[in-house]
């Protein structure tokens, strides 16, 4: 999978990056979910017997496709704004979206954090959150997984315009 990302930086404004999912193949999907359909019906003869399976078994490969394409990422959007906190939104290909905001008050630091598989090492971005009983975390980029250069542009940028502006010692 190839992730292609993208960073506008708005000066004293802010900066904003965006990492984008490879496009859908849609036309490669809607043929193999046929092809299955039709090696299934005709290997069981499902036509000669009820057309009503048929149809059934085409609805069930529909909805399987319908709800994958809803959890399919179509990009994810990390916005620093150095005066009011980090906004980081994920689009899917159905068009929904989720958004969340970290007002700068809550937010401690931003970590690039390192996670051993048995198989590789991913790194990840993490934004340390301020509670009454300790302290939460929550990933960015938690869908892509984008490798460790270009999680350090964001790393610098959020540090420059969130965390050192603030005056925080650690």
């Amino acid at each position: 999978m190839v992730l292609r990302m993208y960073h506008r930086d708005h000066g004293d404004m802010g900066s904003e990056f965006t990492v984008v999912h490879p496009p859908l193949k849609s036309r490669i999907l809607f043929t193999i979910l046929l092809v299955i359909t039709l090696i299934l019906a005709f290997s069981f003869r499902l036509h000669m017997l009820d057309r009503n399976i048929l149809a059934s078994l085409c609805l069930a490969l529909a909805t399987t496709l319908v709800l994958k394409l809803y959890s399919k990422i179509h990009s994810e959007n990390v916005v620093i704004l150095p005066s009011l906190g980090l906004q980081v939104e994920t689009l899917y290909y159905l068009g929904h979206r989720e958004t969340n905001f970290f007002h700068v008050s809550h937010i401690k630091d931003v970590v690039i954090n390192e996670a051993i598989s048995m198989h590789s090492i991913l790194h990840y971005l993490l934004v340390l959150l301020k509670q009454d009983q300790g302290q939460a975390l929550h990933p960015l980029f938690s869908r892509s997984w984008p490798p460790l250069g270009d999680l350090k542009p964001v790393y610098k940028a959020a540090q420059e315009k969130l965390i050192r502006p603030q005056g925080r010692q650690f």
